[in-house]
């Protein structure tokens, strides 16, 4: 039994990079014993013990009860006055043998806590792994922290496995909100690969970290994706902060625009057909035309205004392999259509499927 219970009780309790390994094995092997008195104690606590439990904590497990607790005479004889037991609850007391885990600067609140470990952790034994309180992290975790995954779109990492500690470190860290690494570097860490999306698996979400390396490299990218994500969940399409049409085609209009997002740092001027010289450099001096105008809004000369170009037909927000983020191709019906820019002075030139070369001089 006892072999089986420190079989256990290394997966529990042992760091999972294996520091202070050595020091905790020999703590366990001579110094956390069961004493005689311990074993009345299972006579009236039987379930502290429970082996009918997933994880048990090593102490809890050898019956050694004396660890933590400290029974006076007369709490063992049957009689059970007040402070007749006393409990060492303290995180120092945990210390003892575990590494500790409150000397980075950034802390989590719960710390401050004297008895923080236990606010947490279950000191004889659970059905979670690492001797949680609750069933599963995010149960553990909103217990104190308001629920922030609910929305039309939400991030499968704050939902699945192991929910929050993906990203969080629940006891202390280097960087603020507890992340693991920078906040960009951190999405990196997934993003760097194509990955399926996790409310529709027909979508793809492309390799991110690659896009940031290509020559159009969108400026905003440059920051760090919360300015345009949310890590959790939201109310907008692909977690994102404001309103993006993901469409291909849409009706703009200042009252609903369909960019919210990319109006939050680009100025609705650029949208204007007249004194647009200031406001945006893909115009056409020659013909006075503001060609994001004529893209966006006029739909290219459509009479059917609901045809005005996304944004996204032209320009990838992440970065795209031409200037200005341009795209490579576009995609009509699962269709790539090439898209071929070159900078030409004082303005460019572009040629896709939808016209032949046109040329535009600032």
């Amino acid at each position: 039994m006892l072999g089986t219970f420190l079989s256990i009780m290394f997966i529990v309790l042992l760091p999972m990079n294996g520091h202070g390994a050595e020091s905790l094995l020999k703590l366990l092997g001579p110094n956390i014993k069961a004493k005689a008195e311990d074993v009345v104690c299972l006579q009236c606590h039987p379930d502290v013990s429970d082996n009918t439990m997933n994880y048990l904590h090593y102490p809890a497990g050898v019956g050694a009860c004396n660890y933590c607790h400290i029974a006076r005479p007369e709490h063992l004889q049957g009689d059970n006055p007040p402070e007749s037991v006393s409990i060492n609850r303290t995180s120092e007391n945990c210390y003892n043998c575990h590494d500790r885990k409150d000397e980075k600067p950034v802390k989590h609140g719960a710390l401050a806590d004297p008895e923080s470990c236990i606010r947490c952790h279950n000191p004889h034994s659970s059905n979670t792994r690492h001797l949680l309180q609750s069933d599963t992290v995010p149960t553990l975790c909103s217990t104190c922290h308001r629920n922030t995954v609910v929305g039309k779109s939400q991030h499968g990492p704050a939902i699945k496995g192991k929910a929050c500690i993906h990203c969080h470190n629940p006891h202390s860290a280097t960087e603020q909100k507890l992340l693991h690494r920078p906040a960009k570097e951190l999405c990196l860490s997934c993003h760097n690969e194509e990955i399926k999306a996790t409310l529709n698996d027909s979508r793809i979400i492309p390799n991110i970290k690659k896009k940031l390396e290509l020559t159009g490299v969108h400026p905003g990218a440059n920051g760090t994706c919360l300015d345009c994500h949310k890590p959790h969940a939201s109310d907008n399409l692909r977690l994102l902060t404001a309103r993006w049409s993901v469409a291909t085609y849409n009706q703009y209009s200042e009252q609903q625009n369909p960019y919210g997002l990319c109006f939050t740092c680009h100025e609705t001027d650029m949208l204007q057909q007249s004194d647009f010289e200031t406001k945006t450099g893909f115009r056409d001096n020659h013909t006075r035309m503001n060609l994001h105008w004529f893209h966006v809004v006029d739909a290219a000369g459509n009479t059917d205004k609901s045809r005005g170009r996304s944004c996204k037909i032209c320009h990838d927000p992440h970065g795209a392999p031409q200037a200005h983020d341009i795209n490579s191709a576009w995609l009509m019906n699962g269709n790539p259509i090439p898209i071929e820019y070159q900078v030409i002075e004082s303005g460019g030139q572009c040629t896709k499927s939808c016209h032949s070369l046109r040329v535009y001089k600032r």
